[in-house]
């Protein structure tokens, strides 16, 4: 049967065997898109030039058409990998910004240790001195109750003393 380019055959009806490019085109499992290990032989012995043609049209449509899913494909996975990228990158800043946050904490605590430990030092420091401080003063107090002692017993000793003479002194008044 002679038909001409633009005849109305399917690549069955013109060559009934098997064919190579659908074997490419739907795989050997019947997944659209996967070439077959062993892609099945299409011969060409008994067939005019336009039907070779025609069926190389039509391979070269189907190779394309896959081609196109393909590209299809790996530009939804780079869409994919440039969302999950930029995802990644929102969840990396973010985090950076956390442990900014948590290394602020962290000085700002240790800052606050370091007040606290030279103000217990200094507060130590205060202590032991006014501890000194009573301590002398304490020593100071019983020093002057000693000498205040001391000055009382003179005192009542010269006591006697006054009262002679304030003996004599009524005595000779009446001289």
């Amino acid at each position: 049967q002679d038909v001409g380019l633009k005849g109305s055959l399917t690549p069955r009806e013109l060559h009934p065997g098997p064919c190579l490019v659908e074997g490419m085109a739907t795989g050997l499992d019947g997944d659209r898109g996967t070439i077959p290990k062993h892609p099945q032989q299409l011969f060409f012995d008994n067939v005019n030039p336009a039907t070779r043609l025609l069926e190389k049209r039509r391979q070269m449509y189907e190779v394309q058409d896959a081609l196109e899913n393909q590209k299809a494909r790996f530009a939804k996975e780079e869409e994919q990998f440039r969302k999950k990228e930029e995802q990644l990158r929102v969840k990396d800043l973010h985090l950076q910004n956390q442990l900014v946050k948590f290394n602020k904490f962290l000085q700002d605590n240790e800052a606050k240790r370091r007040r606290s430990e030279t103000r217990a030092h200094e507060e130590a420091a205060q202590i032991k001195q006014k501890d000194e401080e009573i301590q002398d003063l304490e020593k100071q107090l019983q020093d002057s109750k000693a000498t205040c002692t001391k000055l009382e017993e003179e005192k009542d000793r010269n006591m006697k003393y006054e009262e002679f003479l304030e003996l004599v002194k009524e005595t000779c008044d009446d001289y």
